[in-house]
This record gives structure tokens, sequence and C-alpha cells, in this order.
């Protein structure tokens, strides 16, 4: 199916609507979708070691803030 829109035309409702829409057509995979082996072993390989390094993490405020800094926005 061919669906040719303006995406710019759209107002934040409906963009977030498409959003939606377009995770949903995608969020349970068909039973054609390949996954590559090497993409399975790297998911297989976090699966094994699920613990995760908090300290590490950061919030998307202070991520926002070091990447305007960094790139002087």
């Amino acid at each position: 199916m061919a669906l040719l829109i303006d995406i710019e035309k759209l107002n934040t409702q409906e963009r977030l609507e498409l959003a939606n829409y377009l995770w949903d057509s995608i969020e349970h995979p068909k039973k054609d979708l390949i996954v590559s082996d090497w993409h399975k072993e790297v998911l297989d390989e976090r699966i094994e070691n699920k613990t995760v390094d908090t300290s590490k993490l950061k919030t998307w405020g202070a991520l926002k803030l070091e990447l305007t800094q960094k790139h002087n926005l």
C-alpha cells in the first residue's frame, strides 16, 4: 500500500497518531522478518548479561544539557 502525505502539513496530534500507527504496524513482527545472526548473538549476549550499570545512565535532561553545551546550541 502506497501512502503519500505531507507530514509538514500535519498538526502535532496528527503526527503523534501517525507515529503510533507506524509503531503499531511493526510492534508485532511478521513471520517474514529476518534477523541477522550477528544481531541474534548480540541480543542473546545482552539477555545473558542482564545486569545494568546504572551509574552510567543519564536522564534526558542531563543528556540534553550536555549535548547543548558540547555543540554550542
